[in-house]
């Protein structure tokens, strides 16, 4: 990478850090959560969904061990367009795709299984990025390390225009950046998100910081 592509990639940063900084802080924490939690109360899906990404998060080798493993993650995290026969692929080569995942190999994980995927869809084949699968099957299994990016968070942070992965990257790297240099600001949000969580939704202790600003982030992209 040459220095001016070092230097735009470092102002793309900069933009989403400042972003986040203007829409999280002491008088806003409140009002976040609150969100978060309203959303928990209307949604059941919200919350089964999330059972099972704690589930996950205990075991990590519940993608090798677990049948249909693809198919029930297709299900739970609503993922659309995807037909049985690209799931299949997927699972006969779930040992690699879980080494890839694990030694962070994204790039080679990314485009030999998820861009421009081969899709059939009424007796057509068509060809179909998966993005929100390839991030939230990361983060799930790098919770600490990748955010769950979707296209409205994407947008949100004014990357319409820019590729999906590269924007992955770089909002990754901007939550942990934010997160590392507003350590209090991160810790009163758990601790008033946990105390204000009464019907325990959440576990709490397992909420990394990029499942936490993933959180609040999805509520403010999609305008719950």
């Amino acid at each position: 990478m040459n220095n001016n592509e070092q230097n735009y990639l470092n102002k793309i940063k900069e933009n989403i850090v400042k972003k986040i900084s203007d829409d999280i802080n002491e008088g806003s924490i409140d009002k976040i959560i609150e969100k978060i939690l309203k959303i928990c109360e209307d949604e059941k899906k919200f919350i089964n969904f999330h059972k099972y990404y704690f589930t996950i998060l205990e075991n990590k080798k519940y993608l090798l061990k677990e049948p249909d493993f693809f198919r029930v993650f297709k299900v739970k995290y609503s993922l659309q367009v995807i037909n049985k026969e690209y799931l299949d692929g997927l699972e006969k080569h779930k040992s690699e795709i879980y080494s890839l995942i694990i030694n962070n190999k994204l790039s080679e994980l990314y485009f030999d299984n998820f861009y421009k995927a081969k899709i059939k869809t009424n007796n057509n084949l068509i060809h179909k990025s998966l993005n929100s699968f390839f991030t939230k099957l990361v983060h799930t299994y790098s919770p600490n390390e990748y955010c769950a990016l979707d296209n409205p968070i994407k947008n949100y942070f004014g990357l319409k225009n820019e590729s999906f992965y590269i924007s992955f990257i770089v909002i990754s790297s901007s939550y942990k950046y934010w997160a590392s240099e507003n350590k209090n600001l991160m810790k009163t949000i758990r601790n008033k998100f946990e105390q204000k969580d009464k019907n325990c939704y959440f576990q709490h202790d397992k909420i990394s910081v990029m499942k936490l600003l993933d959180l609040i982030f999805w509520c403010k992209a999609n305008k719950k």
